[in-house]
């Protein structure tokens, strides 16, 4: 299998919603002195992390998948890959992800299991409630404490329990909206998503209010970091947020793409600039 297929079947593009927040956890950890060598051991350890959960998403996933008109070109619905090559891939980037940890400290060795347990337990989430979408953002938010962590094994500072909850709350939010061409697939096959338990109308303004939270965050931010040139890339953020709720149309599935990924891919980058220039020294 190439590599490009492999990229689409683990969403490699998606390591831009997750890579600039990790990246913030080092950043902040590291205090302006940067070891090179662990940012890329670093980089290593995300992207098999996140490569794993997509891949453990994919497989637990498959049963409903196969009956999902949206999912029909997926490469394990089609059977361009194979489960056992998915097996595979999951097991190898696994093996990936916890070397790479080793190399980084014993801490972040030690708590690689538990991220491995949430990959496993996200998709299940949708089983179960209706809320999942917070879980599957603080999944991948854990990752910015990862991030400190691996540069300062110790307990982190409150600026990092705030860019958890940004990234989580943030995530969630855009997930309902990312959810939105399958509540009727949802709802048939008891599928929990927010849009199912309260209706598409109502779905929207709880990712309004999850995003509204969001930005808050942000903003708490800056009277932590104290620099103006955070300040200024608010500016930005704070647009792009509520432009996904502007550019959305829940009724033409392009909007809904744009407002997903177009809108959000620069969210976290700037993010992390804003870090940077913060805690440069």
């Amino acid at each position: 299998m190439k590599f490009r297929d492999i990229a689409e079947f683990i969403k490699l593009e998606h390591t831009l919603f997750d890579l600039p927040f990790i990246y913030a956890g080092a950043i902040i950890a590291s205090g302006g002195s940067y070891d090179f060598v662990k940012y890329i051991i670093i980089f290593i350890t995300a992207t098999s992390a996140r490569g794993a959960g997509m891949s453990i998403n994919r497989i637990m996933g498959l049963k409903y998948d196969k009956t999902n008109p949206r999912k029909k070109n997926w490469a394990l619905v089609t059977g361009k890959m194979k489960k056992i090559d998915a097996y595979a891939l999951t097991l190898l980037l696994i093996a990936i992800f916890e070397v790479s940890t080793y190399f980084l400290n014993r801490v972040v060795l030690a708590l690689s299991p538990v991220v491995i347990l949430f990959f496993i337990a996200d998709p299940l989430m949708k089983r179960v409630t209706s809320w999942r979408h917070l879980f599957m953002g603080l999944t991948i938010g854990l990752g910015v404490l990862g991030g400190f962590l691996a540069i300062t094994p110790v307990a982190p500072p409150l600026i990092i329990y705030l860019v958890v909850l940004i990234s989580t709350f943030w995530i969630a939010g855009f997930d309902i909206i990312y959810t939105i061409p399958d509540i009727d697939y949802d709802r048939a096959n008891n599928l929990k998503t927010l849009n199912v338990k309260y209706g598409l109308k109502n779905g929207m303004i709880i990712s309004s209010l999850f995003h509204i939270f969001t930005i808050a965050l942000f903003i708490f931010i800056a009277f932590i970091v104290k620099n103006i040139y955070y300040d200024i890339l608010l500016v930005p953020i704070v647009a792009l947020i509520i432009y996904q709720h502007i550019v959305v149309n829940p009724s033409n599935l392009k909007t809904i793409k744009v407002s997903f990924f177009n809108a959000n891919s620069f969210i976290g980058i700037i993010f992390l600039a804003g870090m940077i220039i913060s805690f440069y020294r």
